[in-house]
């Protein structure tokens, strides 16, 4: 029986070995038309929403001669980025050529142009990559005084054009625009957050549209509003890392200290105040912190100078703190609690972070405390940067700025700017020369403010971390719309020659600026 299996086995592998032998050459095999497509964009295009038409020509090459002339064309946008839900691909025309008028929302794409054969059935496809924008997609925001009032504009930014954008809280009633002070840009893994404080009180803007609407009043952050409300700092920790525990967000007043952690969308009660006493404190309006930037995740801690016991303080960030201690300092340098009056502080970028702060003594003169390795909840204080300033007329000053990489001091007196070196204790003025090589002469104008951007994405944005080298500084020459901007180049060397990078004018008087940042 078995021999017999073992026959019909082998009979009926012959027959299909067979079938196979004589089935070969039996096919016929013909070219298809295969299809390139050339005119597309090879580099990136940005177009405005609701304002720009898209328009491509796409030249189709054949293999073939004739091709078969049976073609359908579809034209796909796919989303990088800022997705809506399950939508993300976003048919945008049918016809070989494409003209679109741009309604999509704002983010990056790419575009296809899928081909279809319709006698062989086979897309043949080629893409290109597109940004959608509006006008206040990115560049500075200039905050302005006014006859007193808030005034908002932008150099907006798209590839390498810039816009001007004036007055772009005009047609709302906001209810501080008394007093204007600050800008601030925080970005978040949940959100970027652009915040504008006044003298009187502060809001968001939305960070597309720069528009304002009553919900955005900073206080209805608050789990309960204070009497006195006034915020004077604000800043984001760990902002892509940051746990469900440790302090997402910073915020200042006048009066409080506040706390919100990472899924919270209000700021918990008030921190300003040291386990044991029984009176709160004010705090002077800087957060002493890492400027690692958004891609930070080291924990750092938050610094705060109490203002009213002129004093170093350490904000308590454990899930179990409600408040502040004045920490232990291994290897201290000089006292925490300092008997000085707050002038300036500012976050670095030096030795991966390191902040700076400058302080009054009761006799006038100026001096430096230095702290460093901000992270995991701790720091250092910087022996090589504890001293008494010795700089011409740096008591009188009221504008400083401390450079992002450099440790070089900016400061200003009788409408002068001073460089001084923090490192090697020298100084000399500022002659800032144009495209000509000609001095810029700044006697008839106000200095308003000196400052370094931080840029929170720093390599990896957009503009990578040159502009972060470069002063700003803000004037006024007077009258209507006598506001100026220059932003000027710094040398690494202390005698190098600093030379004007750009140069704005048209605003009212300047106050503060930041860069609204993309990534």
């Amino acid at each position: 029986m078995m021999r017999k299996n073992v026959y019909l086995i082998v009979w009926l592998m012959t027959v299909i070995l067979y079938s196979c032998y004589d089935d070969k050459g039996n096919y016929s095999y013909e070219d298809i038309d295969e299809i390139s497509i050339a005119g597309m964009p090879d580099t990136l295009v940005t177009v405005f929403k609701n304002t720009d038409t898209l328009k491509v020509v796409p030249e189709l090459k054949h293999t073939l001669a004739a091709g078969s002339g049976k073609y359908e064309y579809t034209w796909v946008a796919v989303a990088k980025e800022n997705k809506t839900g399950n939508e993300f691909e976003y048919e945008i025309g049918k016809e070989k050529n494409l003209n679109y008028f741009i309604d999509l929302p704002l983010g990056k794409y790419a575009v296809y142009l899928n081909v279809l054969d319709q006698e062989t059935e086979v897309t043949w496809r080629q893409h290109f990559d597109m940004e959608v924008i509006i006008q206040t997609t990115e560049g500075w925001l200039v905050l302005c005084d006014e006859n007193g009032e808030v005034r908002l504009d932008m150099i907006s930014k798209y590839g390498n054009q810039e816009l001007m954008i004036r007055n772009l809280l005009d047609d709302y009633a906001l209810p501080n625009k008394k007093g204007p002070k600050s800008i601030v840009l925080n970005i978040t893994g949940s959100g970027d957050k652009i915040i504008l404080m006044t003298e009187t009180g502060a809001c968001y803007l939305d960070p597309e549209s720069l528009a304002w609407e009553e919900a955005f009043d900073l206080k209805y952050d608050m789990g309960k509003i204070p009497g006195v409300f006034v915020p004077t700092a604000m800043i984001c920790l760990d902002p892509m890392y940051g746990s469900g525990t440790y302090p997402c967000s910073v915020l200042l007043t006048t009066t409080e200290v506040y706390c919100k952690t990472s899924g919270r969308i209000i700021y918990e009660l008030p921190r300003n105040n040291v386990a044991g006493e029984e009176k709160t404190f004010k705090v002077a309006p800087f957060i002493i912190t890492s400027a690692d930037g958004v891609w930070g995740y080291y924990e750092p801690p938050v610094i705060l100078y109490d203002t009213d016991n002129r004093r170093f303080v350490q904000l308590g960030l454990a899930w179990n703190e409600t408040s502040c201690r004045i920490p232990p300092v291994a290897n201290e340098v000089f006292p925490m609690v300092t008997g000085k009056e707050f002038v300036y502080a500012a976050n670095t970028r030096h030795d991966g972070n390191s902040s700076y702060v400058i302080l009054r003594d009761d006799t006038g003169k100026l001096w430096l405390h230095g702290f460093g390795n901000l992270w995991y909840n701790s720091f250092s204080q910087l022996s090589n940067y504890y001293y008494r300033i010795d700089a011409p007329d740096i008591e009188r000053a009221e504008l400083f700025a401390v450079h992002m990489h450099y440790r070089y001091l900016f400061y200003v007196v009788d409408n002068m700017i001073y460089l001084y070196d923090m490192a090697y204790k020298e100084w000399r003025k500022l002659d800032i020369l144009d495209g000509d090589g000609e001095k810029i002469d700044l006697s008839g104008e106000e200095i308003t403010f000196i400052k370094f951007n931080w840029f929170q994405y720093g390599e990896y944005g957009r503009l990578g971390l040159d502009m972060e080298y470069r002063l700003i500084i803000g004037s006024d020459k007077g009258g209507e719309n006598g506001g100026m901007i220059r932003i000027v180049d710094i040398p690494e060397r202390m005698n190098g020659k600093v030379t004007l990078y750009k140069e704005y004018s048209g605003f009212a008087k300047p106050v503060d600026i930041v860069y609204r940042e993309r990534y």
